[in-house]
């Protein structure tokens, strides 16, 4: 923590009234973000430092206080401008931890619930500093960046197979833009994001947050469902299993027949949107970049491998 930031922790610590009973502990400490607990008289506090790639957490976490309370974290203080806030202790448990599949149901559900919640709130998000990753975005970003993503690791024979690709990546946004409007897209949506607390499900850590086709954040989900499984060939089946809990609060904008089709395109593009975030908008903040470089590949990569496991 920089002298300004701690001073600002200290101020509005105290203007909140909470009076800090012990020394701070860094938690966390990354290119994107800093993370420090704080040990108050009135429990535990966690104070977050966001850099510019995710800076817009603060601001986006205070609006979904605002809206949803016990949906997500409390923040007791922020300041919009540098990206720091201030949040209550989540307390609970980490849904990896429980391994419940009923919860994790629930979880994918209540996540849909919150993204329709968000949908008439895009345009006051965007205005936060959320970024629009809308399709029309999403579009012109594979045009414009889908080559150079293959030179971050891809070899020969892969580039060609994802450059061969563009104009059905292109098809697929249309499509999916067809059937449902954006909304806010989580980013990040693993099971240690999401908090169980008296019964009570929290989601959290909404620094890889955009404005984008909700169903993106599904992508990330279905890799958490291996905490459910014993082997890998069940993962599929798996993911086919949750398919219709996360789709049936969205029932009231399309048919199941026309989501299933977009959450199963989502399930490709989403590869490649997860690409583009890292090539343009998390890598570019990096202190370390040679670290991140082969992130677009690795994603482009696990999106070949999908439309082979889906017999594409």
């Amino acid at each position: 923590m920089k002298g300004h930031s701690e001073k600002w922790l200290h101020t509005v610590t105290k203007d909140a009234g909470y009076e800090i009973t012990g020394s701070v502990e860094k938690v966390k400490d990354t290119d994107f973000c800093l993370v420090v607990r704080i040990p108050t008289k009135r429990g535990v506090l966690f104070y977050k430092e966001n850099g510019l790639s995710t800076k817009h957490e603060a601001v986006v976490s205070k609006h979904l206080d605002l809206r949803l309370q016990g949906k997500t974290a409390h923040i007791v203080a922020l300041n919009e401008s540098e990206g720091w806030f201030l949040m209550e202790d989540l307390k609970g448990k980490p849904l990896r931890n429980i391994k419940d599949k009923q919860l994790y149901w629930r979880a994918i559900q209540e996540y849909a619930e919150l993204q329709i919640s968000q949908m008439e709130e895009v345009e006051s998000l965007i205005k936060m500093g959320v970024p629009d990753r809308r399709m029309p975005i999403l579009k012109q970003e594979i045009e414009q960046h889908l080559k150079e993503m293959c030179g971050t690791g891809l070899t020969e024979d892969e580039t060609k197979k994802v450059m061969s690709l563009q104009p059905e990546l292109q098809s697929m946004c249309d499509q999916m833009d067809s059937i449902l409007p954006a909304s806010i897209e989580h980013g990040d949506l693993h099971s240690n994001n999401i908090r169980i607390v008296n019964d009570n499900i929290v989601f959290f850590d909404w620094g890889d947050a955009s404005v984008s086709h909700p169903f993106f954040s599904t992508r990330i989900f279905w890799h958490a469902l291996d905490d459910l499984i014993h082997d890998e060939s069940e993962w599929l089946g798996m993911v086919n299993e949750f398919r219709p809990f996360y789709l049936e609060p969205w029932t009231k904008f399309a048919s199941i027949t026309e989501l299933d089709k977009a959450l199963r395109i989502s399930d490709e593009l989403a590869c490649v949107q997860r690409a583009l975030s890292w090539h343009l908008y998390l890598t570019p903040h990096s202190k370390n970049k040679s670290e991140c470089f082969d992130r677009p590949a690795q994603w482009l990569r696990l999106f070949l491998g999908h439309r082979s496991l889906v017999g594409k």
